[in-house]
């Protein structure tokens, strides 16, 4: 056999691609550890969705008991349960930091319950945490 016959393998395209993927992905990287929310962040998303559900709950009960006693009643449960929401989010919600995204955790009765999720400067929360929620609430 001579030298010819032996099979060539050129490499095809260019290490210039590898290294725009790699670099991508590095700045993606670097862009989600500069936007990552803080844990003060979480709280004051989720306390906001908490507040909604509790003042959406009170105006049921205000539209359902049409006196003025009643409705005061409300309007005063809607003040005493957004200071049990706030005092009820500092103590059990805890963020757990990932650099790139962290994960919002609610410690309830010995359990750890994931319900959000920080990324890019956002908190999402869980899509069912609207019965995630009420769930918690006590039933009538």
């Amino acid at each position: 056999m001579s030298s010819t016959d032996h099979p060539t393998y050129h490499k095809n395209g260019s290490s210039s691609s590898g290294l725009f993927v790699l670099f991508f992905i590095l700045l993606v990287g670097i862009g989600a550890f500069a936007t990552n929310p803080s844990a003060a962040e979480h709280k004051v998303i989720l306390k906001d969705k908490m507040r909604e559900l509790l003042n959406t709950e009170m105006d049921k009960l205000k539209s359902e008991n049409d006196t003025e006693f009643s409705q005061l009643g409300a309007t005063f449960g809607a003040a005493l349960g957004g200071m049990i929401v706030d005092k009820f989010i500092d103590q059990s919600v805890r963020v757990d930091d990932y650099y790139l995204f962290s994960i919002t955790n609610v410690y309830y009765e010995g359990k750890k319950n994931p319900v959000g999720m920080g990324i890019f400067g956002k908190v999402i929360l869980h899509p069912d945490i609207d019965k995630m929620i009420k769930n918690g609430l006590p039933q009538n």
